[in-house]
């Protein structure tokens, strides 16, 4: 999926506060467009941007660390700028610099920079630091933690607690969002046609999320079974995840039956009290 800026009608029921309110028709689809479309848009964009961050630092970095280049410069976008910043041979940390103005990069539409400093000698655990970062109209403050199992490029791990996710809208009004925790591993299943490069890459993975809006209403975003992620695609092409909304109720979403030709459009079913809406995301 590719977050792609919110919608007018998901920012008015934000900052109306309709997100949380319940429908009292009674077509199926209009009950869950009413109480889940919102919350649960804003959860996968949230998702979706902090999903992008990982997968683009394990393109950009972890396929590169064994550069002797002081800039990668390999399978890259051309606005992003990744320098490495060493003492001696030693590694002291990857400063991707994606500039001021917005930069698509492995699907990630970003500003600002990314600095991922190894915590131990090994390349194994990673810090992430993020300054001046933005991500689909989001000023996003926090720490990404990112380890690797074995085989850089590979599989990984990333979490992510106490961020905050600020929208300002088109009255200078900010609205925060509360990211409480995203953990998620990811298991590398193959590459496409035996390409050596990471751009064919698929991996599943499991997820946990758990966020508040604005207003402070809890939800989360936890994968009912492994879902599905393909570099050629810059999606979750696969898999089922559980959404609830706290007090209003749950949803099952459907990323599709990872297929990288059948299922690359990044739109998601979503079936609860009965019904089914698509959201393109």
């Amino acid at each position: 999926m590719r977050g792609v800026g919110l919608k007018l009608s998901m920012l008015l029921a934000l900052v109306f506060g309709i997100s949380g309110s319940c429908s009292t028709g009674s077509d199926p689809e209009d009950i869950i467009d009413d109480v889940f479309s919102q919350p649960l848009e804003f959860c996968l964009q949230i998702h979706n941007i902090v999903n992008d961050m990982a997968m683009d630092v394990n393109a950009i970095v972890m396929n590169n660390l064994d550069t002797n280049k002081d800039t990668i410069d390999d399978e890259i976008a051309s606005c992003v700028t990744p320098v490495i910043h060493r003492t001696n041979e030693i590694i002291d940390s990857v400063v991707i610099d994606y500039g001021t103005t917005t930069c698509t990069s492995n699907g990630g539409r970003f500003k600002g920079l990314m600095i991922v400093d190894p915590s131990d000698e090994s390349l194994r655990n990673f810090e992430i630091r993020l300054s001046e970062f933005y991500s689909n109209g989001f000023d996003i403050r926090g720490v990404l933690n990112f380890s690797v199992a074995d085989e850089l490029g590979r599989d990984f791990s990333f979490t992510m607690a106490n961020a905050e996710f600020d929208y300002k809208d088109s009255n200078d009004s900010i609205f925060t969002f509360q990211v409480t925790s995203i953990a998620s591993d990811f298991t590398f299943i193959k590459s496409e046609d035996e390409d050596i490069d990471f751009v064919d890459d698929i991996f599943e993975f499991t997820t946990s999320f758990d966020g508040a809006n604005y207003e402070g209403t809890p939800f989360s975003l936890n994968s009912q079974e492994s879902l599905t992620y393909a570099y050629s695609c810059n999606n979750i092409i696969g898999g089922t995840a559980l959404f609830q909304l706290t007090d209003i109720g749950e949803g099952i979403v459907d990323y599709g039956g990872g297929d990288t030709f059948d299922d690359c459009d990044g739109d998601v079913t979503v079936t609860a009290e009965g019904g089914v809406i698509t959201i393109g995301l």
